[in-house]
């Protein structure tokens, strides 16, 4: 099953692979280096080397194997209906409150952003999936169901003129 990312998400992904390889060039040569400082049964820099090593080489495959697996969502005029790469504003039905969610898989998220992000297979994310300007959901969430009005949808992280072309 594809790995479905905005171009933003993909780029990131991609530029953290490169950042890796290069990491994985000075930790080859850390662990020649420290494996000729002495006695190799005792030598904490060596093991720490290695395990960095490991660390760096299955985050590598693991980004390798989402960069092979991705396809990238065309973000071209206004988004129609909820999907991978939109945010969302919904209006909550019960408070009258406005908030917005981006819609990406897991591997975009990004906790310092104020914009929230639901996931495709989150209560939220499957709830409104496919779902336009106008439409109501309900969502049950594990302590409560919450009612919402979808207000509004834009594509994440795509400039204003780029949308209206």
């Amino acid at each position: 099953m594809p790995l479905r990312l905005t171009r933003n998400g993909y780029e990131r992904l991609q530029k953290e692979l490169e950042q890796l390889y290069q990491r994985r060039i000075q930790l080859v040569e850390e662990v020649r280096e420290t494996g000729t400082e002495g006695d190799l049964s005792e030598n904490a820099g060596l093991d720490a080397a290695k395990r960095s090593l490991a660390l760096v080489e299955a985050r590598i495959k693991q980004l390798e194997q989402q960069i092979a697996d991705a396809e990238i969502i065309e973000q071209n005029g206004e988004p129609e209906e909820v999907d991978v790469g939109v945010i969302v504003t919904l209006e909550d039905l019960d408070s009258g409150e406005i908030v917005r969610y981006r819609i990406a898989e897991s591997v975009e998220m990004n906790l310092s952003d104020p914009i929230k992000t639901a996931t495709p297979n989150s209560p939220l994310g499957a709830a409104i999936k496919g779902k336009k300007v106008g439409e109501e959901v309900v969502v049950a969430l594990r302590t409560k169901t919450q009612r919402f009005r979808i207000v509004d949808l834009s594509w994440d992280g795509v400039e204003e003129s780029q949308t209206k072309e």
